[in-house]
């Protein structure tokens, strides 16, 4: 096994006290920690844990492990997730017999508490308040509405005999701590991705440490990216290896970027201050391609990027374009739909599978006469009531049709509603008779004016403007671009072309990667701190194997981060 490691890997392997490896993209960390776990388990005096912050890094890990040492020593290794191994300490504590609250009931307790206490905060804005409390050991400025709130909520819980998903590592820790509930015992404690530990999992880690745990972290703290949710970061690791007198040993080989790559990410990177210092090498070497272009807009960009990327996939190579936030990808997802270039949203949702894009199709089969009735769903968006709908159905029968005011108040509708069904009505006579002409472009655009005035949600807007930019760009009778719409090519199959965030891309590599809209007030984004939005674009840099392509458009100036690389932008 020793044979297969560099000279760092090897190090980190064979080091007998508490370890720091500073592992950087594609250093082949998992592969080092493996090897070391393996090698532990073959002492049949070791017990090994190994954790980690995902279901899924944690089983790839416990596989990985036991390929290596064989099935001797399964029952000496526990591969986890940090809450799931201190859901079971907790468990194991007679005094803490709660079931975990799913996300529906922490909303609906949430929801609840906010209303009782009079607070207009929204549901997520409140989440996200009783998440930092909770990482933060529970502890809240007295007579604050936030105390108020943190209170009340845990009463709610504790009625309702429940426990969030923060308070398994906080009652574990509390537990440790007060010496009710018992640390694992651990031998020898293996930490991945020790960079993204929040103060909560750290203090279990040093829990762990104290009670004689030999343990060996790995982490980049230049690829910490989630301040956002407490991480320490930089300031973790360095603790850590102070504290704990750690070994700090730096991997910096990197078996993933051709050099040209590697190089430009790490003239970025070096901008920050607070990082531990590291010599990185592109063991694959040079032969990779760095460019940099800038587009009129975001369309003109996303049909560059699909257009450039599509043959690399038709040959077998793997590609991505990563943004920095899900909205950046609407309109790159209607130009894979309207080229028919197979594509998977690995980040957040289809905006063209909401159901205001459904509505909008509905709106434009009627116009073209291939629906007779059907606009039911379309008058209930436009905020037409049920009741409504029914007394004008019970006139009409199943097509409805244009109306005198007077007839319509007659009927039991209200003086405003009136108005707005006669207005839609004569919109729909303006736009059949522009069909008849195909005068399609003329419609898109009234329909989607049109419906923008009732989309009250910034999701609805985006799905009905999705909508409009695929259809658009399609050519035929409005049945023949919807027909191409719904041929749904967002499936993540071998040959998609991947759309995600930067956040989203971490941990995964692409032979080709775009990053889209390298922008100022993009990236970075404004309410972040500049250094963790460079670590970002440094993550996004880094997940390229051969080539990558970096864009922006004229709406705003180049992102900082795309000059210091060092780029020569078309």
């Amino acid at each position: 096994m020793l044979d297969e490691l560099n000279a760092q890997q090897r190090e980190v392997v064979e080091t007998q006290g508490h370890c720091e490896a500073i592992a950087c993209p594609g250093a082949g960390k998992t592969k080092t920690i493996a090897t070391k776990a393996a090698l532990l388990l073959g002492q049949r005096d070791r017990y090994v844990g190994a954790v980690t912050f995902s279901k899924d890094a944690a089983l790839e890990l416990r596989a990985r492990i036991l390929t290596l040492s064989g099935d001797s020593g399964k029952r000496r290794l526990v591969a986890s997730t940090f809450h799931s191994l201190a859901f079971k300490q907790i468990r194991a504590d007679r005094s803490q017999q709660s079931d975990v609250a799913s996300e529906g009931d922490r909303q609906g307790l949430l929801a609840g508490v906010l209303q009782d206490l009079d607070i207009d905060w929204t549901v997520e804005d409140a989440t996200a308040l009783i998440e930092k409390i909770k990482t933060n050991f529970g502890k809240v400025d007295r007579g604050t509405p936030e105390a108020s709130l943190y209170a009340a909520y845990q009463d709610a819980l504790m009625r309702n005999g429940k426990l969030d998903f923060q308070d398994m590592l906080r009652l574990a820790v509390e537990g440790m701590e007060t010496g009710r509930v018992k640390p694992y015992p651990f031998t020898d404690l293996l930490v991945d991705e020790f960079q993204d530990t929040d103060p909560l999992q750290y203090r279990w880690v040093q829990l762990h440490a104290e009670a004689g745990a030999t343990v060996t972290i790995v982490g980049d703290d230049d690829q910490s990216i989630y301040g956002f949710r407490s991480a320490l970061g930089y300031r973790g690791m360095q603790s850590f290896a102070a504290e704990f007198n750690a070994q700090q040993i730096v991997l910096g080989s990197n078996y993933r970027c051709r050099s040209e790559i590697l190089t430009a990410a790490d003239t970025v990177i070096r901008k920050n201050v607070e990082r531990i210092p590291k010599v990185l090498h592109a063991a694959k070497g040079a032969g990779g391609h760095i460019s940099a272009s800038r587009f009129q807009d975001e369309y003109a960009e996303a049909v560059a990027a699909v257009e450039e990327l599509a043959p690399h996939l038709a040959r077998g190579a793997s590609a991505a374009i990563l943004a920095r936030t899900n909205r950046i990808l609407d309109p790159i997802e209607a130009v894979c739909r309207s080229h028919g270039v197979p594509y998977f949203r690995a980040s957040g949702y289809s905006i063209l599978n909401r159901p205001e894009g459904a509505v909008m199709c509905n709106l434009l089969a009627v116009i073209q006469g291939a629906k007779t009735n059907g606009l039911d769903n379309v008058l209930a968006f436009c905020g037409v009531s049920t009741r409504d709908l029914r007394l004008l159905h019970s006139k009409m029968g199943a097509s409805l049709e244009q109306q005198t005011k007077a007839n319509l108040i007659d009927l039991g509708l209200a003086e405003a509603t009136a108005t707005g069904y006669r207005d839609f009505m004569k919109r729909m006579g303006e736009w059949k008779a522009l069909c008849a002409r195909q005068f399609y472009s003329l419609i898109l655009d009234g329909v989607v004016e049109w419906l923008s005035k009732f989309a009250n949600k910034d999701a609805a807007e985006r799905a009905i403007r999705g909508t409009y930019d695929v259809l658009s760009r399609l050519s035929g009778s409005f049945t023949e671009r919807i027909e191409f719409l719904r041929q749904d090519n967002n499936e993540p199959v071998d040959g998609a072309l991947v759309l995600t965030t930067m956040h989203g891309s971490k941990g995964l590599e692409w032979d080709h990667v775009w990053i889209a809209r390298a922008e100022e007030a993009v990236v970075p984004d404004e309410k972040s701190p500049e250094s963790e939005e460079r670590r970002l674009f440094y993550v996004a840099m880094t997940r390229a194997r051969e080539s990558l392509m970096v864009t922006m458009t004229k709406r705003n100036p180049i992102s900082r981060f795309a000059l210091e690389a060092g780029l020569s932008i078309k």
